[in-house]
């Protein structure tokens, strides 16, 4: 496509200088990445800055430069270099470069959703995939856990929500292949930094909010902002919000959609839409009561968390919107725990579980569901990642003792932190340090917990779920907390 030809497209105000009219067959921030007719999109990273690499690219033929600056990264360079290339200058060139890309890579589903949420998000996405999985619809879902398609992962994940250049090439090779619905996870850093800019979703679903990424967004008022964002900029004239009823945040959220005149389908205790009448735990099974449309209800599930029925009701709810009736519900029964989401990976003398669970917040949920569903003692393994919000220390073990027999400190992706003083501040000012393990090692604290547990008794290590690495310093040490567990038990 020519290069003036995708530009009439782009709504984001745009310079043009020392224009040629060249066919563009990619875009790309990467210059090691950079071909003859390719757009180079300068974009400001953490430590870096792409009009530095600018020089780079002196040997290629029909280069376009997309910068904030027109002198920047510039003037170092060859006046006859110079005037091969076509410079086009825009104050946001994050949203210049998703347009120019979704038009390189468009796609053609019949339906598109976000999910957005402090937790829940993997669980909500998997379960709405599983359902058009099961109803035979082709579809895929991007988030934590990559991105799957036909029931298999196609693309590992080091972002919740991807990066633009890799997801939009992805969504088009996928809608290409006869893929006809997405389902994506939208983290409030991506949102914030527009990476699914310019799409607009069909449905939206809204889990919770927690406290989360106060490092990144400096304080909860913001954090809260970037979430909202996905409603007031991603939507449409027809689009739908499946929210939770119960959250804190729930009145914050509706507003919004009644002022962009969004439709909204409920779920929850308070919901008008899909109602919770009644939630009784039954030996193994657990017994819902619904209403949907006037109609009454009634659901034995196997027993699941409690919080997991939220994430089960939602999905069902983005699959169905205002058509879900009685009958759509039974398949909620059917629905399989995402690889690391409460994961029973061992359980015959006493059980462990592998949770990704990260924030105060949804260790107190998961921990409040094992002991309401399994009345008994529980040992839980902890720890914080490095580089990140270092409020919420303290309180993840405040929560965890409060619920916990023992409480074991692990390393947790610590980064560029001290492992040591991680741990130190989460245990901050609390007195009673009986009941904590501060150990470490994440293998021999995993070690520590099974030699300890008794019959009958669970063990749950917190913090990476379905990952299968530590990040130490720069390096990506491969480590799965499931694997280890099984290895460990096999030794005893």
């Amino acid at each position: 496509m020519k290069l003036f030809n995708i530009l009439k497209k782009c709504n984001t105000v745009f310079t043009i200088i020392n224009p040629q009219n060249f066919d563009i067959s990619g875009l790309t921030y990467d210059s090691r990445c950079v071909k003859n007719n390719f757009i180079f999109s300068c974009i400001q990273g953490k430590n870096y800055c792409g009009t530095n690499f600018i020089k780079d690219l002196i040997h290629y033929k029909k280069i376009t430069i997309l910068t904030k600056s027109q002198s920047k990264g510039l003037k170092s360079l060859n006046d006859k270099f110079k005037k091969k290339i076509t410079l086009i200058v825009s104050k946001d060139v994050k949203k210049l470069s998703n347009e120019i890309l979704n038009i390189l890579h468009p796609n053609k589903f019949r339906e598109k959703i976000a999910v957005t949420g402090t937790n829940g998000k993997t669980s909500v996405t998997d379960y709405t995939r599983q359902i058009w999985h099961k109803k035979k619809i082709s579809c895929a879902s991007f988030g934590t856990l990559g991105v799957l398609f036909k029931d298999k992962q196609i693309i590992k994940s080091g972002l919740t929500t991807f990066e633009p250049e890799i997801f939009f090439k992805s969504i088009n090779k996928l809608s290409n292949l006869g893929c006809e619905k997405l389902i994506l996870e939208a983290s409030s850093i991506g949102i914030d930094q527009d990476r699914i800019y310019p799409l607009r979703f069909d449905k939206i679903g809204f889990t919770n909010l927690t406290h989360d990424h106060i490092d990144y967004h400096k304080t909860f008022r913001n954090y809260k902002i970037a979430k909202s964002k996905l409603f007031k900029n991603f939507s449409n004239k027809s689009t739908i919000a499946v929210l939770n009823s119960d959250d804190k945040y729930f009145e914050y959220f509706k507003k919004i959609c009644i002022k962009k005149r969004i439709v909204v389908l409920d779920y929850g205790f308070k919901a008008n839409f899909l109602k919770i009448t009644n939630i009784e735990i039954v030996q193994d099974s657990i017994i819902l009561k619904l209403k949907i449309k006037k109609s009454q209800v009634k659901l034995i599930l196997k027993k699941i968390s409690l919080f997991d029925i939220y994430n089960r009701l939602c999905s069902i709810i983005l699959v169905h919107g205002e058509k879900l009736s009685k009958p759509n519900l039974q398949i909620l029964n059917k629905l399989t725990s995402p690889k690391g989401r409460l994961e029973k990976v061992y359980d015959k003398q006493f059980t462990v579980y592998v949770d990704y669970a990260h924030t105060p917040d949804a260790i107190k949920k998961v921990l409040e569901s094992l002991k309401k569903i399994e009345k008994k003692n529980i040992i839980s393994l902890i720890g914080c990642g490095g580089d990140r919000d270092f409020k919420k220390r303290p309180l993840m073990t405040q929560i965890a003792l409060r619920f916990s027999k023992i409480v074991i400190l692990a390393d947790d992706n610590p980064r560029n932190e001290d492992p040591l003083k991680i741990r130190n501040e989460m245990i901050g000012k609390i007195k009673k340090k009986n009941k904590i393990l501060n150990i470490g090692d994440r293998e021999t604290a995993i070690k520590e917990g099974i030699n300890i547990i008794k019959k009958n008794e669970i063990f749950i290590i917190f913090g990476k779920g379905h990952e299968e690495y530590q990040l130490i310093r720069d390096k990506k040490i491969p480590f799965s907390d499931s694997k280890m567990v099984l290895k460990i038990i096999k030794r005893k």
